[in-house]
């Protein structure tokens, strides 16, 4: 098969899978609010720390920022974002094998797997999964340069590698750092191997000079006081018992392809079949299924974030695997297409499921107890929110994103009402919610400050105190605060009573949250006490 003919194939499941999401309406998901407005300031030209604290580094933010620059700042411009980067991570998985000799069976399979249970359920972008992306890049090179070391200007590979593994630091720390240490300890077996210690030397001064980049200009911004490195205000949020209760509990999968990949190597090199190569492909497996098994625990939101795991383990399996008689036949392949694609259905089978309710398959009826209707649809019955029942907003920041009707009503109700204090002054809007674009479709100022509220997290006891001084001082015109009572101070609870003390109460609707319900209050200085919301019109 020729070259383009075999890529063209592979590309197949990463394109699919990466913009498949694309032609469906989305739901609101916790957590976008930050990377919308993390974005939004960046594509304004804010710079971190000194314009908004985050505990971590910037790098998260660049692509989606970008994509505001080209499409808008919607909601809808971070899907596209996310699209993109899981082509890339798509093809820097495929450029990890190929320079490991996988074949194109291998890697077809392989991708696939990678596309089910990786690219397929990351529609919107988080730092917990673009880390790990920018990793997979940083890989990519790694292994580039490992393979062709020998080659003109194979250095530059190194420093693309080491590129990336700081970027991926300075996107977020936990996965970042272990990514970097897989970097390491890969760089640092490589120059054992060749003796010689020059590439360890370009790649970790490469990532020294990117470190002092990221922080050195930023020191004059309080950098040492925002960013998360286990210093006070911080706390290290690693513990040893949750990693070892967790994964004595859980982690089966990673458990087993562990034990796996130890016995596939113990017997290569009982035979004395290990190369070079092969050595440094299964070092990189074993650092990834313990990455995964850690990352779990520190980094648990999405659940899933961490199956990067699957591809990498079945890929080491096909590679030992695929220089067999039996496997190299048509036959074989199509089998395992099916079975994969049978094995790891879930992702895409709820896709297809909104489909087949539509065509097929008529709603179950609600007065038989099933399994689709022995929990009560209330709030008060059920955390987990009925998306059936969820509307598109028509605001454009919004643009094909499903919400509770009750938020979309709320936010038709509180834009005119920031534009009522707009006939009186400038308004002055403390926006402590998950409608981080309201900032556009109300245009009005963000503030310096933290990028989000998550007391402990995002925001500390001075910022607290900052925003508890300035709503007793009636500084802003109106506060959007977001009450989540099943969470611990995700929206401070403190901010929450001083409103309830100094401002006047004048709306409240849902948020848009699919589980752990809350609400979203909207509060008027007491000096503007005579404006209410306008009255919803119908929307067509």
């Amino acid at each position: 098969m020729k070259k383009w003919t075999s890529f063209s194939i592979e590309l197949l499941p990463i394109l699919g899978c990466a913009l498949f999401p694309l032609f469906f309406e989305l739901s609101y998901q916790i957590n976008l609010y930050m990377i919308w407005e993390g974005a939004y300031r960046l594509s304004l030209g804010e710079l971190p720390y000194k314009d908004f604290g985050i505990p971590m580094g910037v790098c998260s933010w660049v692509i989606p920022a970008l994509f505001f620059k080209l499409f808008g700042p919607t909601l809808f411009t971070l899907a596209k974002a996310q699209a993109f980067m899981n082509i890339v991570s798509g093809l820097a998985f495929r450029w990890i094998l190929v320079n490991n000799g996988a074949n194109f069976y291998t890697r077809f399979l392989s991708i696939f797997i990678f596309a089910l249970t990786f690219i397929l359920g990351l529609y919107w972008p988080q730092y917990n999964h673009t880390v790990i992306i920018f990793q997979l890049v940083a890989l990519g090179f790694l292994f580039h340069y490992f393979k062709y070391a020998e080659q003109k200007f194979s250095w530059a590979y190194l420093i693309g590698s080491g590129f990336f593994f700081a970027v991926a630091f300075f996107t977020k720390q936990d996965g970042g750092a272990l990514g970097l240490l897989i970097g390491l300890i890969l760089i640092a077996i490589y120059a054992f191997q060749l003796r010689t210690v020059k590439p360890a030397i370009i790649f970790t001064t490469t990532v020294v000079a990117l470190f002092l980049l990221f922080i050195l200009p930023f020191l004059k911004y309080d950098f040492g006081y925002w960013f998360n490195y286990g210093q006070e205000p911080h706390y290290a949020r690693v513990s040893l018992q949750d990693l070892l209760r967790i994964n004595m509990e859980e982690s089966r999968w990673e458990k087993f392809y562990f034990i796996g990949v130890l016995l596939i190597f113990y017997v290569q090199w009982r035979n004395g079949t290990i190369t070079r190569m092969s050595f440094l492909f299964t070092l990189l497996i074993l650092g990834i299924l313990v990455q995964a098994m850690i990352y779990q625990v520190t980094s648990y939101v999405p659940k899933d974030n961490n199956f990067f795991f699957h591809a990498f383990a079945c890929a080491f399996i096909l590679v030992q695997l695929q220089h067999s008689s039996w496997y190299q036949s048509r036959l074989t392949f199509s089998i395992l297409f099916v079975l994969v694609s049978l094995w790891w259905s879930e992702k895409y089978w709820k896709y297809a499921d909104k489909i087949l309710v539509k065509t097929i398959f008529k709603p179950s009826n609600q007065d038989v107890v099933s399994i689709n209707t022995y929990i009560l649809q209330p709030p008060e019955c059920n955390f987990y929110a009925n998306l059936s029942t969820w509307k598109k907003s028509s605001l454009p920041s919004f643009q094909n994103i499903r919400m509770p009707e009750s938020t979309v009503n709320g936010m038709n109700k509180l834009i005119p009402l920031i534009d009522q204090v707009r006939r009186i002054k400038e308004p002055i809007v403390l926006n402590m919610s998950e409608l981080t674009p309201l900032a556009v479709e109300a245009n009005f100022k963000l503030e310096t400050g933290p990028l989000w509220f998550h007391l402990g997290v995002g925001m500390f006891d001075r910022e607290l105190n900052q925003f508890l001084t300035r709503i007793e001082e009636q500084h802003y015109d109106v506060v959007i605060f977001e009450h989540l009572p099943l969470l611990n101070n995700f929206y401070p609870f403190a901010v929450w009573e001083k409103l309830g003390q100094h401002y006047t109460l004048v709306d409240s609707f849902e948020a848009p949250r699919i589980v752990y319900p809350g609400t979203i209050e909207v509060y008027v200085s007491k000096r503007l006490t005579s404006l209410q919301p306008v009255a919803v019109q119908t929307m067509h």
